[in-house]
């Protein structure tokens, strides 16, 4: 029998997948991107911050202006006001070091993809950890959010559970898409990306990389 592992602090409610922020406050958890930007990662980031109990709906709120005297409202006012719109993307090497730099009290490790990048995405989930990773597919990368993971009758892990900013999000459910690791294909892209938005089609993908966020 399957076995699937969502991180603690998000819940299925009437008004669909919803976290608790900061304030203890139950929120909406998912953001989807416009067609006009490359900010996955951003809307990615803001979705991590928001399971961590780092900020709430009302930090994220438009006619909200962040307090850029603390390290929280400065991290928000990049992200929302720098870098709201980012046509070329937004890497992962620069997220980290500004998280790093702004934050004194938040730690963003950034991780290179590797043969052990799965089993890292999976021990972060596993402790109520979300994942900010890249994947890539033939001419194109996206970033998305790890929330969970789905393990075989061995206990093998071998489905990563997403929220991808990218694609809208059904209200009945945890994740809006899989990449499948557990058979890994031969060549650059060894696993696969799966959407459950039928109008999309899987993808074969790498994962090239990982932010981890810790509070301190």
């Amino acid at each position: 029998m399957a076995l699937l592992y969502i991180i603690d602090n998000l819940r299925l409610s009437r008004r669909g997948l919803e976290v608790k922020d900061s304030t203890n406050k139950w929120t909406s958890i998912h953001f989807q991107q416009g067609g006009l930007d490359g900010a996955c990662v951003v809307y990615s980031t803001i979705m991590a911050l928001l399971c961590l109990h780092y900020i709430s709906e009302e930090d994220i709120d438009t006619f909200h202006h962040p307090d850029r005297r603390t390290n929280k409202g400065k991290l928000i006012s990049l992200l929302l006001d720098e870098q709201g719109l980012v046509r070329d993307g937004y890497t992962f090497t620069r997220l980290a070091r500004e998280i790093n730099d702004i934050c004194s009290d938040l730690s963003a490790k950034r991780i290179k993809g590797s043969e052990k990048i799965t089993s890292i995405i999976g021990e972060y989930t596993d402790q109520d950890h979300p994942v900010i990773i890249s994947v890539s597919g033939n001419g194109w990368c996206h970033a998305m959010l790890a929330i969970g993971t789905e393990y075989d009758d061995n206990d093998k892990r071998y489905k990563i559970l997403c929220l991808d900013p990218g694609q809208p999000l059904n209200k009945g459910s945890y994740w809006n898409c899989v990449v499948d690791v557990s058979r890994c294909n031969s060549g650059d892209f060894p696993f696969w990306y799966i959407p459950t938005d039928s109008s999309m089609t899987a993808d074969k993908v790498s994962i090239d990389e990982i932010i981890t966020i810790d509070t301190i």
